[in-house]
């Protein structure tokens, strides 16, 4: 069976499933109470793309000064729960988008959670690989 036959065996549903995953985070479990955790799911390629996309500079490079904030719209895409998105929430925390909040409430976490995200929608630099096998 050559490897069309073999995704065409595939049920379609599969395929449209999003991976989603727990991390325990610090700074929920500071806020709330021991082992607190948040819910991040993969996010699809164009929106990761764009999203990635916000922190280069002109010239494509990129540009330190806004990783931060870039990680901060990635986490806030991948972040199901707490739901980053909701009014109440965002006009409790003062703040105006669901990346801001993001910031608020996780603060340093920011980058380890995009992080996360970014691996469970199967963006791995190749660099990053690179190191791995040579260490």
């Amino acid at each position: 069976m050559n490897l069309v036959e073999r995704l065409l065996a595939v049920d379609r549903k599969e395929f449209d499933k999003i991976e989603k995953k727990e991390l325990e985070s610090g700074r929920l479990s500071k806020l709330l109470g021991d082992g607190a955790k948040v819910t991040i799911q993969a996010v699809d390629g164009d929106l990761f793309g764009g999203l990635s996309a916000s922190g280069l500079d002109e010239s494509g490079e990129v540009d330190y000064g806004r990783v931060f904030s870039t990680n901060a719209k990635i986490a806030a895409a991948g972040i199901v729960d707490p739901a980053l998105k909701d009014e109440a929430l965002l006009k409790y925390l003062g703040v105006a988008t669901p990346a801001d909040a993001a910031k608020k409430i996780f603060r340093g976490e920011i980058n380890r959670i995009s992080a996360e995200i970014a691996k469970l929608s199967g963006f791995n630099t190749e660099e990053k690989t690179d190191k791995e096998i040579k260490n």
